[in-house]
């Protein structure tokens, strides 16, 4: 039976490495972003938007290794070595392949993709196709990390990419400072300089999990003239199960990046806001990912397991302190927006819309935290990903983005409205959640059927 003694045991086994990882990640993006911001606003935004076309990459990974999770963890569970190695060649396989894709398409048509995302701001065009055309170059570095690290997350051996991100932290911050600036003789490069600096941090963060792994290496990867020899309906059901995440998260986050591309249109103040908005947010948000992370390798096991009741009490428990840890995370960014602003180098109007972006931010935490820790984690990982696509897609493609059109390009309403406006698929998404988990009909084993 399920005791609450070993949820906990569990979550500070698990949760606290993985938000460590997930507060590095952010920590990463953080320390660009102050850096880069003391070149100026139009410097800032350009990078900014320049990583949206990273934002969408990173998130179809996301979709992959999310759908590789499901498996992973249910495999752990069921202790099936075979399908754990099938889920990991082809999980690199497609990390490799959208790789090469994102890198070539970016690379080539930098610039014409910078200009579909600012619009009117030419003035951020500049820097920001000077940064893409040298960030793309790490992109399949990065791929290839996060599917890997993805199977180390989910035989419960998280602290391997949590030093691999440390590295990269430690790496991206010293060369960032040497190459942006042009500390110690080295040229100052400017904004070529933060887009050298990533792409060195990717190539050395690969290097440490490759090194890790060497003491899992046959739990992963099975001798190349086997690597393709997959059981019977693997494929499959695999494509089944991960198609839609896939999509949930490619269609997500295309319509994100609607979202700041609206803002973006409202001048290249509110362009640099929302950038700070969104990586203050990740950083806060930390906790809750890695509480959502660890519940689907948790829940996950134990439906591979056959223990379908502690699957379930354990998704509500992780669930539960999702929604607490977003309400205490939502308080504190509330109390603290106008200081963050402080950081930056803004004027006094981007200050302004910073500060009051952040606050609305904090409001919807709670509401993101809930439905966050059941679409990415519990529900997820119980393998009812159409209905989460279903759920996570539609929020965002019937609600938030003609609200955000609307309110932005239609009325021309202030950023901190159109950002609020982005916000109200919450409710939409944590109401069918509650509904359906209600239901009892997410729960299904993918492993022992």
């Amino acid at each position: 039976m399920f005791k609450s003694s070993e949820a906990m045991k569990n979550y500070v086994r698990l949760v606290i490495p993985l938000t460590l990882q997930n507060l590095v990640t952010s920590s990463v993006n953080l320390l660009d972003n102050l850096m880069i911001g003391r070149l100026g606003e139009v410097e800032l935004a350009g990078v900014a938007m320049a990583n949206k076309v990273f934002f969408v990459y990173n998130l179809m990974v996301f979709g992959i290794c999310s759908g590789a999770t499901v498996f992973f963890s249910q495999f752990w569970g069921k202790q099936d070595k075979k399908g754990i190695r099938s889920v990991m060649t082809v999980g690199l396989s497609l990390s490799l392949i959208f790789g090469l894709i994102f890198t070539v398409g970016a690379g080539l048509f930098s610039r014409g993709i910078m200009g579909l995302l600012v619009g009117r701001s030419v003035e951020v065009i500049p820097p920001g196709t000077a940064y893409l055309k040298i960030s793309v170059l790490g992109y399949i570095l990065f791929g290839l990390t996060i599917i890997m690290g993805t199977g180390l997350k989910a035989i419960e051996q998280p602290r391997i990419p949590l030093i691999g991100s440390l590295v990269s932290l430690g790496a991206n911050a010293v060369l960032n400072y040497l190459l942006i600036f042009g500390k110690l003789g080295l040229p100052a490069l400017g904004v070529r300089g933060a887009a050298i600096a990533t792409v060195t941090a990717r190539f050395l963060e690969l290097g440490v999990v490759l090194f890790g792994l060497r003491g899992y290496r046959d739990l992963f990867f099975a001798p190349i003239r086997e690597m393709f020899g997959f059981p019977k309906g693997f494929i499959a059901g695999y494509f089944r199960t991960s198609l839609p995440v896939f999509f949930n998260e490619s269609l997500w986050g295309v319509g994100v990046t609607i979202y700041s591309t609206v803002i973006a249109r409202l001048g290249s103040g509110p362009a640099a806001a929302h950038s700070i908005v969104g990586t203050v947010e990740n950083m806060l948000f930390a906790l809750v990912f890695g509480t959502a992370t660890a519940a689907g390798v948790l829940v996950g096991k134990e439906i591979g397991s056959g223990n379908r009741k502690a699957a379930l009490e354990k998704s509500h428990f992780f669930q539960r302190m999702a929604a607490l840890q977003g309400l205490v995370t939502g308080v504190i960014l509330f109390s603290l927006s106008g200081p963050i602003t402080l950081l930056f180098k803004m004027t006094p109007d981007t200050r302004n819309i910073c500060a009051a972006m952040l606050r609305i931010c904090a409001c919807a935490m709670f509401l993101k935290a809930f439905s966050t820790a059941a679409i990415v984690g519990t529900m997820r990982s119980g393998g009812d990903t159409v209905f989460c696509m279903i759920c996570d897609v539609g929020g965002v493609w019937l609600i938030g983005v003609p609200l955000v059109c609307v309110t932005g390009l239609v009325l021309g309403l202030p950023a901190p409205v159109v950002l609020g406006a982005s916000y109200v698929e919450e409710l939409f998404k944590c109401a069918a959640v509650i509904i359906r988990q209600r239901r009892g009909t997410w729960l299904k084993d993918l492993v022992n059927t």
